[in-house]
This record gives structure tokens, C-alpha cells and sequence, in this order.
């Protein structure tokens, strides 16, 4: 019986835990080149999986959350802009009728990348381990990161 309460306590702490943003510290050597590269602009996010089978739902969700993020931090979308390629090298989702019956116990949705652009490369990543929140959420989250670390490299506040 005291089995319960410890399983019902390890999925509250999962779950606070799940979407927590690990971008990692970006490249400050060429900060300035990078940065004056980036002002006029970027192009919109090009999604490179890999052999990973992602969703185009999905794909959709990360260039979504990409382009709002920007726009919210004021760094221009421009068709001629630096291009921004996310190549994704961990990919993991599971079956929505799982992560709802089973919830943190089905396992986790999981994206991670690395974001190449102006000559720099960042990583960006996100899992996702409760039932309300599938591979949308995870999704949309590595958008924003992606977003934030091309808007710290270009030196505009992020959030």
C-alpha cells in the first residue's frame, strides 16, 4: 500500500519537471559578427529529421512557436534572412491513448537538436512526460528555445 503514494509523488515531481527548457549556454566568441549577420533578419525554420519520422503537426507546432517567439522579441522573419536549420539527433514520441491512460508511467515525448545558424550552433531540447501535455507542447516548446537562442545571438532580450 505504500507503494501508491510514492508512485502518486514521483509523477507530481515529473511532472513539474516536464517542459523545463535546456538550451545550452551560447558560443560569446563571434557575438558580435553573429549578431550584425542576424539583424537584418532571419529565414523561417527548416527542420532537418533525419531519419526520425516526425508529424508534419509537428514540425508545424516547432516553426509555429518559432515565428511567434521572434516576432515577440522583435527579430525579423525575411524570406532573404540567415537560414535557421534545426537537425534533430534524439526524437521520441508515444500514442496518445497511452500518455492519457497511463500518463507519466507511458514513457515521455522527447525532442532534442542542434540549431545551426550564422556560422553557430546551439542545442535546444524538451521532453515531455505528462498526460496533459503530448509532443504539441514539447514541440512548440523547442520552437521557442530555438527562437531564444538565435534572439540571443543576435543580442535582443529573450525572456
Amino acid at each position: 500500500m505504500r507503494l501508491v503514494p510514492i508512485l502518486a509523488i514521483c509523477v507530481v515531481l515529473l511532472s513539474a519537471c516536464a517542459g523545463a527548457p535546456t538550451t545550452n549556454p551560447l558560443p560569446a566568441d563571434r557575438g558580435h559578427e553573429v549578431g550584425t549577420v542576424l539583424t537584418a533578419g532571419v529565414s523561417d525554420l527548416q527542420i532537418d529529421a533525419g531519419s526520425f519520422d516526425i508529424s508534419a503537426e509537428a514540425k508545424q507546432e516547432v516553426v509555429g512557436a518559432f515565428r511567434a517567439e521572434l516576432t515577440k522579441i522583435g527579430v525579423p522573419v525575411a524570406a532573404s534572412g540567415a537560414p535557421v536549420v534545426l537537425h534533430v539527433t534524439e526524437f521520441k514520441t508515444r500514442p496518445a491513448a497511452a500518455r492519457i491512460m497511463f500518463g507519466a508511467l507511458s514513457g515521455s515525448d522527447h525532442i532534442k537538436g542542434t540549431v545551426t545558424v550564422a556560422g553557430a550552433t546551439f542545442e535546444v531540447a524538451d521532453t515531455g512526460v505528462t498526460m496533459m501535455g503530448g509532443l504539441g507542447v514539447v514541440a512548440r516548446n523547442v520552437g521557442k528555445q530555438t527562437a531564444d537562442g538565435v534572439g540571443q545571438l543576435a543580442g535582443v532580450a529573450t525572456r
